[in-house]
């Protein structure tokens, strides 16, 4: 991910950490599903270069580290699924999307040419 994208990932973080003065819930329940976010693209990151860097992979490389992924995922929604006082789910789910959201802002705001 570019630095720019990391600006934008920052800027929708911070404009959801405001939905906290709006709704607790759904502010807290965006900010859980953002960190949960990050974690996962640096998780991801790390175990993919590591497995480049080894030059060595097999038919099965990453289903463990996948299976981990979709737990945590699958994890924060059901906390925020079980506790809708504190967290808000959709909101969470949307926290999930940071990353995807962050590049396609980025890819919408590239000029041609230039």
């Amino acid at each position: 991910m570019t630095a720019r994208m990391w600006k934008i990932a920052a800027i929708v973080t911070a404009l959801g950490a405001c939905l906290l003065f709006v709704s607790r819930p759904v502010g807290a329940g965006f900010l859980l599903g953002a960190v949960t976010a990050v974690v996962l693209f640096k998780r991801n990151e790390k175990f993919w270069n590591g497995v480049l860097d080894s030059m060595h992979s097999e038919k099965t490389t990453g289903l463990l580290h996948f299976i981990v992924n979709y737990v945590l995922m699958a994890g924060v929604l059901v906390l925020s699924a079980l506790y809708p006082e504190i967290l808000n789910i959709f909101a969470c789910a949307v926290g999930l999307m940071l990353i995807k959201i962050a590049a396609t802002i980025d890819a919408l705001l590239k000029q041609e040419g230039g």
